[in-house]
């Protein structure tokens, strides 16, 4: 893998952060282009490929838990590059079987494991925290008028948790389930 997967699969980190629902991340060009939540890997993943198909097309994809057979039928239908995922079982890895360019990265969920985060820049080097807050709704106050119901104020979470891991110019759109 060379130095974009390594930045992509850095990116991918971003479903042990979401969450404890099954997560899914499609990840493009090192920022998440679908995020999301479900009952079931597969149904996280369909939910992702939603968000945006088209740069979903040659991304990375990864999981909070471990890949069964359901969720890879689905990832197997669409060119992708990397996988990763805290476990691949047997069924996974032989939907996988055929397709020889695809890399399954097995990458334990491991909070706080990149305490110090490192960038090169210029002749010199940027050394500094990751974002690992997650803020809750206890912790917020509404300061308008119309306070947001439940629903969106557990979009307005689930996105603020999105934004960190995009790159440049965050947008996340999280609408209601």
């Amino acid at each position: 893998m060379g130095v974009r997967e390594d930045l992509q699969h850095e990116a991918a980190a971003a479903p042990g952060a979401v969450g404890a629902a099954a997560a899914c991340v499609i990840v493009k060009h090192a920022n998440p282009c679908g995020v999301a939540l479900g009952a079931s890997l597969a149904e996280a993943y369909a939910k992702a490929l939603q968000t945006d198909p088209t740069s979903a097309f040659g991304g990375i994809i990864a999981f909070n838990r471990p890949l069964d057979g359901a969720a890879a039928e689905l990832v197997a239908k669409q060119f992708v590059e990397v996988v990763i995922a805290p476990a691949i079982t047997a069924e996974a890895r032989a939907v996988f079987a055929p397709k020889q360019n695809v890399r399954l990265l097995e990458v334990p969920l491991a909070p706080g494991a990149n305490a110090v985060d490192f960038k090169r820049v210029g002749g010199g080097v940027l050394m500094q925290a990751p974002d690992t807050k997650n803020v809750g709704a206890g912790e917020l106050r509404v300061v308008t008028k119309l306070a947001p119901s439940l629903a969106q104020m557990d979009d307005l979470l689930f996105a603020w948790k999105v934004a960190k891991f995009v790159k440049s110019n965050a947008i996340v759109f999280a609408p209601a389930a």
